[in-house]
C-alpha cells in the first residue's frame, strides 16, 4: 500500500485521474432509488485522496480552475447576453438579491460558529454550490497579511467544508424546492394547478393536456381507411388539413391509396373520398386518436413503405430567431414538418406552441426528405450527426 501512496505523491496527475474515475463509478451506483450522483460523489473521494497528503501543483490548480470558468462561460453565456435583452432586468434583480442574501447568512453563520476565513468560504461554496468560490477564496487568502501557515490551513480547510456542505446543498435545495417552497406557496395542489395552467397557456395550440413529457413523445406515421361521413362527396388534401388545425391539431397527408393505386406526390387540390386510404404524419398525441374520427387504422407495410429524414437544424436566419414556436409552424415552408425536439445548449426544453426560439437553439426536425432540407434552409443550418465509423 506505500507504494501506492508514494506513487501518488511522485504522479499528481494519476491521483486526479483516480478521483474522477472512483467518483464516476460511486456515482452511477445505487442503492434503491438513492445515489449520490457523480459530482457529489467525485468531492468526496477527493476528500478521501486528499488525506493521502498529495500536493498539487499550483499551475494544475490554476488551469483546471479556469477550463471550469470557461465551460461554464461558454456554456450560459449566449443566454445571459439574450436574457438581458428582453426581460433581463426582474432576472438581474433576482441573481443581486440571492447573492447578497446568501453572502450575508453565511456571513452571520461564520461569525456565530466562529469559523475563520477558510471554514467560511468553504461553507458559501458548498451550501450555495458554487465551486468558482473556491478558487476566489484561495486567491483572496494568500493576499492576507498573514502568516504562511495560517494561510496553509485555510486553504486546506475550505475544500473539506465544501465537500461537507454541498451534499446538504444539492439535497437540501430539492427538498426545499419539492416539499416545504409549495407550502410556503399555499401548498402542492395549488401549484400543481398553476403549473397547468402556465402549460395550457404556453401549448394551448400544441396538444389538449400540454406538459413536459410531451417533448420527448416522437413524430408518427400513420395509416387510416377513410369511412367518415363528413368526407361525403370527397374533401381536398388541403380542407382535411385546414380542419385539422382549426381542432389545434398539426397533421399532414404524405400518401394515400386511391383503388389499387398508391399516390406518392400529394398536392393541396387532391380529392379524398371513403374507402381512401391514408397515411398522416404528425405528433403521436394528434395522430394516435385520429381512428376514432377519421376512421379504422390499417397497418398497410406497402403504404407505409416510404423513407422518413429527421434533420436537427440550428437556428440562425434573423426572422426566426426570437420568435414563437408556433410563428415558425405557421410558415408555409413547415407544411408536413413536425417539431420532435427543441435543444438550447444541449438541454432540451418543451415544445410548447409558446415557447420562444432563440439563435442557435437546435429544432429537430421531422418529415419527408425534400420537405424537411427544404424548411431547413430557410430556418438555418443543418447540423447533421457525424457518420459513425465503419
Amino acid at each position: 500500500m506505500e507504494w501506492v501512496i508514494h506513487l501518488l505523491r511522485q504522479h499528481s496527475e494519476l491521483a486526479i485521474f483516480l478521483t474522477i474515475a472512483a467518483g464516476f463509478w460511486i456515482g452511477k451506483m445505487k442503492i434503491k432509488q438513492f445515489s449520490l450522483g457523480i459530482v457529489t460523489s467525485v468531492l468526496l473521494v477527493g476528500v478521501l485522496v486528499g488525506q493521502l497528503n498529495i500536493t498539487i501543483e499550483e499551475p494544475v490548480k490554476s488551469v483546471f480552475f479556469l477550463l471550469f470558468l470557461f465551460a461554464i462561460g461558454y456554456k450560459v453565456g449566449p443566454q445571459f447576453f439574450r436574457g438581458l435583452k428582453k426581460d433581463g432586468l426582474p432576472q438581474v434583480g433576482f441573481a443581486a438579491l440571492m447573492c447578497i442574501g446568501c453572502l450575508i447568512i453565511t456571513w452571520l453563520l461564520a461569525i456565530l460558529m466562529g469559523y475563520n476565513a477558510g471554514e467560511a468560504a468553504g461553507l458559501l461554496a458548498g451550501a450555495q454550490t458554487i465551486s468558482a468560490v473556491i478558487g476566489v477564496a484561495e486567491d483572496t487568502i494568500n493576499g492576507l497579511n498573514i502568516s504562511s501557515s495560517q494561510k496553509s490551513d485555510m486553504i486546506n480547510i475550505i475544500p473539506v467544508a465544501y465537500a461537507v456542505t454541498y451534499i446538504f446543498g444539492t439535497a437540501g435545495s430539492a427538498w426545499v424546492l419539492s416539499s416545504l417552497g409549495p407550502k410556503m406557496l399555499g401548498g402542492l395542489e395549488k401549484v400543481k394547478a398553476a403549473c397547468k395552467e402556465l402549460e395550457t397557456r404556453m401549448g394551448t395550440s400544441e396538444a389538449d393536456e400540454p406538459g413536459f413529457e410531451q417533448a420527448r413523445r416522437p413524430v408518427v406515421f400513420r395509416a387510416y381507411r377513410i369511412e367518415n361521413d363528413w368526407f361525403g362527396n370527397g374533401k381536398t388534401v388541403d380542407q382535411l388539413e385546414s380542419y385539422f388545425i382549426s381542432q389545434g391539431k398539426r397533421l399532414f397527408v404524405e400518401r394515400m391509396r386511391h383503388g389499387a393505386s398508391i399516390v406518392n406526390d400529394i398536392i393541396p387540390g387532391q380529392l379524398l373520398q371513403k374507402g381512401d386510404e391514408v397515411v398522416l404524419s404528425g405528433r403521436r398525441e394528434f395522430a394516435i386518436g385520429e381512428e376514432d374520427w377519421i376512421g379504422e387504422e390499417i397497418v398497410d407495410p406497402q403504404l407505409l413503405d416510404f423513407p422518413v429524414e429527421v434533420l436537427p437544424v440550428m437556428i440562425h436566419k434573423k426572422p426566426y430567431s426570437n420568435q414563437k414556436l408556433d410563428f415558425i409552424r405557421r410558415q408555409s415552408f413547415m407544411h408536413g414538418v413536425s417539431i420532435r425536439r427543441i435543444k438550447r445548449a444541449g438541454i432540451d426544453i418543451p415544445v410548447f406552441a409558446q415557447t420562444t426560439i432563440d439563435c442557435g437553439d437546435t429544432l429537430e426536425l421531422v418529415g419527408l426528405k425534400k420537405e424537411v432540407e427544404s424548411a431547413a434552409k430557410e430556418l438555418g443550418y443543418i447540423d447533421r450527426p457525424p457518420m459513425p465509423p465503419i
